[in-house]
């Protein structure tokens, strides 16, 4: 293998890219690869809209830099055949074209490999609305990259269906958690507290909750939308520790990192049996009509039984991503 020119994504703190990208850095440089980092200097955004989770016109800046910086490396040949561009986001409209353009007129063998997290090829996924030119996209980037790692076998089933691809280029790994400062958050005594950690977007259905909230009407239970609150990452690992269960609604789920943080910190997840769920947790924590969800959570709140062993331990899967 030559080396890993790695592409990172901007680190934003409501997400899990500073995490992801830590502990990708980190695991590189004790490994045995050669690297190259390539993270433009470009201050992030202070705020984002509600319910957001990337700024697209910083996240279009940040990868053109990173984009341009790749280019550079090509033309003086600090990237050669052997190279691999691995790239933390690998929908990212440009690089796939880009790395065959420039492999094509230097001869040079530079592989792209990544991480593809969601697109278009899923029915309830809010970038399906760009479908009609993003199919283009998605059908070009799944045909030049070498290899493709996702978070689920579930969106990899999905792709199959809806895109041209080599399904051997597919590898569900899961994703790692921040157990780094997940770890940190000292064990607290559980409260009757029900959360909804998804965004406030359609496809999370976060109507629900409060028609769950509604229907419960207890006033010995407390129901929590995270994202109406402006906590910070510590009180919000802090607010997982204390409570007992995690729901959500979701019709959109490629992995679900908020739920795999809360069941880490010892919430019962009430899920819906769709989507990744039932790849990743056992049939007692799945419902299938809001009628179910209603009377798990009831029952579960309160219960003194509420830690469960964590079924996504994928703290593996960095070493999948470079050694596979």
């Amino acid at each position: 293998m030559g080396k890993i020119i790695y592409l990172p994504l901007e680190h934003i703190d409501s997400r899990y890219t500073t995490h992801m990208d830590r502990d990708i850095t980190n695991y590189l440089e004790k490994s045995d690869l050669q690297c190259i980092k390539i993270y433009p200097n470009i201050p992030a955004p202070t705020s984002m809209k509600a319910g957001s989770f990337l700024d697209a016109e910083f996240t279009i800046r940040f990868k053109a830099a990173q984009l341009e910086e790749v280019a550079r490396l090509y033309r003086d040949d600090v990237i050669v055949s052997g190279d691999i561009i691995w790239s933390s986001d690998l929908w990212h409209p440009g690089l796939p074209e880009s790395i065959a353009y420039m492999n094509y007129f230097t001869k040079k063998d530079v592989k792209l490999r990544g991480l593809i997290h969601a697109g278009s090829f899923t029915d309830t996924d809010f970038v399906r609305d760009m479908e009609r030119w993003a199919k283009n996209f998605e059908d070009t980037l799944f045909d030049i990259a070498d290899k493709i790692y996702c978070g689920s076998n579930f969106i990899k089933q999905d792709i199959i269906k809806k895109r041209l691809i080599n399904p051997d280029k597919l590898v569900p790994t899961g994703f790692p958690l921040d157990t780094l400062e997940l770890d940190k958050i000292k064990k607290t005594k559980k409260e009757n507290i029900v959360i909804f950690s998804a965004r406030n977007v359609d496809e999370k259905q976060p109507w629900l909750f409060t028609q769950m909230r509604d229907t419960l009407g207890d006033n010995n239970i407390q129901f929590i939308n995270t994202l109406e609150h402006n906590f910070s990452k510590q009180e919000y690992y802090e607010l997982l520790a204390k409570s007992k269960v995690v729901v959500s609604f979701a019709l959109q789920e490629n992995f679900g990192f908020s739920v795999a943080e809360a069941v880490y910190l010892g919430c019962v997840p009430v899920l819906p049996n769709r989507l990744v769920y039932p790849e990743f947790y056992p049939k007692k924590y799945l419902y299938n009509t809001f009628d179910e969800a209603c009377k798990m959570v009831s029952d579960n709140v309160y219960s003194n039984n509420n830690i469960i062993k964590n079924p996504n331990d994928f703290q593996d899967s960095i070493e999948r991503w470079f050694n596979d």
